[in-house]
């Protein structure tokens, strides 16, 4: 059911020619244990391939490595910044030893970025139901298409590989990630560059999200009309022009939006 939020009860009709989505929550989600095992693929692969140089690391180091980029990346997101898989693979191969990057070869470095990057592929989160059945009906609306998503460990790069598998990349014009952009929701760059790619105005542009502060006050901030999904619908302190219990009724929030 859609709830018109109290702050928003005077809805007037709104010229809308794009719509942006957040993916985590919104269109896929978390399957139990997918983490630790992508983790896991991370570390075997990595390990072999620094064993096939003659410099093998206990499993506990790698781990202790990975737990502190882990800790690093985090730091790095609450400022509302990314940094690419590169980048964290360096900083990983940094706390096994802080001259390793430099004593590796570029191929080898490169190899160990692909294999840290596209593990998610093997265990990939689930497509919420009815997602691909919203999306099509909002590109049946005429309105532009635009992800807008923060990434954690697994580049832009891969998860739209990982979109398309799922049959849905083609739904958007525009996909922005933060790890390309190097800054995340809810900074202000991130969906300005994403306006920008798509050619449309933020006042004439809805951003759909399950996150209050990246989604929902993250569009708002640029001037963007926002409808929230999910959990945190019941919010009263709520910014959005709208919340939907999940991706299926945004359609419809969208046309009473536009009428």
């Amino acid at each position: 059911m859609i709830n018109w939020l109290a702050v928003h009860s005077s809805v007037i009709m709104v010229r809308i020619d794009a719509v942006t989505i957040d993916l985590w929550d919104t269109l896929i989600q978390e399957v139990p244990q997918r983490s630790a095992r992508v983790a896991a693929r991370r570390l075997d692969e990595i390990g072999q391939i620094l064993e096939s140089t003659g410099s093998p690391y206990p499993r506990a180091a790698l781990e202790r490595a990975y737990s502190m980029m882990g800790s690093h990346l985090e730091a790095i997101w609450n400022r509302h910044e990314d940094v690419s898989a590169k980048e964290q693979v360096v900083f990983m191969l940094e706390c096994l030893d802080a001259g390793l990057p430099g004593e590796l070869k570029r191929a080898l470095l490169d190899e160990i970025e692909a294999v840290y990057s596209n593990s998610m592929l093997h265990h990939r989160p689930r497509l919420l139901p009815g997602a691909a059945k919203a999306l099509s009906a909002m590109r049946d609306m005429g309105v532009k298409m635009g992800l807008i998503s923060n990434t954690g460990k697994t580049p832009g790069s891969v998860l739209r590989v990982m979109l398309d598998q799922m049959g849905i990349l083609g739904c958007f014009h525009v996909s922005t990630f933060s790890n390309e952009v190097r800054e995340r929701k809810p900074a202000r760059r991130i969906f300005e560059v994403t306006l920008a790619e798509l050619g449309v105005e933020a006042c004439n542009t809805v951003h759909i999200g399950d996150n209050l502060e990246a989604d929902i006050e993250g569009a708002k901030a640029v001037g963007m009309r926002a409808i929230l999904v999910g959990l945190e619908a019941g919010s009263g302190h709520c910014r959005a022009d709208a919340c939907v219990s999940d991706i299926t009724e945004v359609t419809h929030a969208l046309i009473s939006l536009r009428t």
